[in-house]
């Protein structure tokens, strides 16, 4: 094992699409700059599965609530909501990175208000347009649930065992991020003010560590009063869908984020070790988890986390060139997609069922059927957000400098009329001419 420092670029980049043959993208030797590291593909990887089992879900016999399969096929199927632990392990990953890179720098971080500008500006847009395009089209008469609507407009649904799945279900898992969010944007001052007091690395990385620690330390500390000291209906959703029930999620993705700061290095066999183990370990995971109503099942959730981190690690602590199988273009196109598909296929699949297009519940693989026939449309619609919708967000943070201030577009203009003197011509310019950049950056 080798430990190496990070540029910045690497740290920044991390959720960052790499464009297939470019220096910097899986497989091909970084030429000047620092690699991405290849993860976006996860994301669209697992939107997908999450299409599928949703598919799965909808033909569970109606009047007994028997599914499609049975035996280790149901298992295997069932275990697919580790995808949704996934989800929040990349995102601890992410968004800690840069924080944990600029605190091992000794340097000063950017604002916390950043990171959270920065996040909500990607997700936001898509987000609330589907939240009022569903909630508005499934109103029938007004106020109509009024509540449910603010709840999913504040992400605070996670906290009603009603309104949590109402309107679009899988929001609940972006209400929980969001909470995390704003916990990450808080921390950071406190983390950068504590950075500045001290001079070790080592106790610089110590500081960094303390907010995932305590992460993980609550997520845990929840579960055994969830499941051990006191006792919760299955149906209490606020409870088993709350955000400190995944704690643990985001703060195993945290401490990742450290050790890929801190410069942590492995070697080939160590890397693929541990990507073997990750995989073996989600896979035991997944087919021995109980479904049997006990409370027990819920602790698979952070054991579901640690084997992806396990997993994530025989990527990021590594700096590349990765395998071109991560540069497949189909692969890398549904990862850029991700986000649009996961949030959209479910109201696709409530509009598809209304027009009698879905195939009725029954048995066997005829799910897959309507797994394609969501899939295709939720493709389709998150590629067009992804062109119009969630530019929006972007456009609108592009007005902020690095600092969250807004973008002074003139400052140029003011610095040549300081120097040189006002009316004399700048060096270089050419006599009477001046050089104007526009008012808003391009892209």
């Amino acid at each position: 094992m080798t430990v190496t420092p990070l540029t910045r670029e690497q740290t920044d980049a991390v959720d960052a699409p790499t464009a297939p043959g470019t220096p910097g993208a899986p497989g091909v030797p970084p030429q000047g700059r620092a690699p991405q590291y290849p993860l976006g593909w996860l994301r669209g990887l697992a939107a997908l599965c999450v299409v599928v089992f949703h598919s799965y879900q909808h033909h569970r016999d109606p009047q007994t609530w028997a599914w499609p399969w049975s035996g280790a096929a149901h298992q295997a199927m069932l275990g697919t909501d580790l995808f949704v632990d996934m989800f929040f392990v990349l995102s601890g990953l992410v968004l800690w990175l840069p924080v944990a890179r600029a605190c091992v720098d000794g340097a000063g971080g950017r604002p916390g208000r950043v990171l959270l500008m920065r996040r909500m500006a990607r997700l936001l847009p898509l987000y609330y347009v589907i939240v009022l395009a569903v909630w508005a089209t499934t109103t029938p008469s007004l106020p109509g649930h009024w509540q449910d609507l603010v709840m999913h407009l504040t992400f605070t649904q996670i906290y009603s065992d009603q309104y949590i799945f109402w309107t679009d279900g899988p929001a609940w898992s972006l209400a929980v991020e969001f909470h995390f969010y704003v916990l990450m944007a808080l921390a950071v001052p406190l983390v950068n003010a504590a950075v500045r007091r001290v001079a070790d690395r080592r106790a610089r990385l110590a500081v960094v560590s303390v907010l995932p620690a305590l992460c993980i330390a609550v997520g845990l500390g929840f579960l055994v009063w969830a499941t051990v000291l006191t006792s919760h209906a299955d149906d209490a959703w606020s409870v088993w869908f709350s955000a400190p029930s995944r704690a643990a999620d985001f703060g195993l993705g945290m401490a990742l984020a450290v050790l890929v700061a801190a410069g942590v290095r492995l070697g080939r066999v160590a890397r693929s070790t541990l990507g073997v183990l990750g995989l073996a370990a989600l896979g035991v995971l997944v087919m021995t988890r109980p479904f049997d109503d006990t409370p027990t099942s819920e602790w698979w959730h952070p054991l579901y986390s640690a084997a992806v981190a396990l997993l994530l690690a025989g990527i990021v602590l590594h700096a590349g060139p990765w395998s071109r199988f991560f540069d497949w273009r189909p692969l890398a196109f549904v990862g850029t997609l991700g986000y649009g598909v996961y949030l959209v296929h479910e109201p696709v699949m409530r509009f598809l069922g209304h027009l009698g297009v879905l195939p009725d519940p029954r048995p066997g693989l005829f799910f897959l059927w309507t797994a394609l026939l969501v899939a295709v449309p939720s493709l389709a619609l998150a590629w067009l957000s992804s062109r119009t919708v969630e530019p929006a967000g972007l456009r609108l943070l592009a007005t902020m400098d690095k600092q969250g201030r807004r973008r002074d577009y003139y400052e140029h203009l003011e610095q040549s009329s300081a120097t040189p003197g006002a009316g004399e011509a700048v060096p270089g310019s050419g006599s009477g001419s001046s050089a104007v950049s526009p008012p808003f950056p391009r892209n």
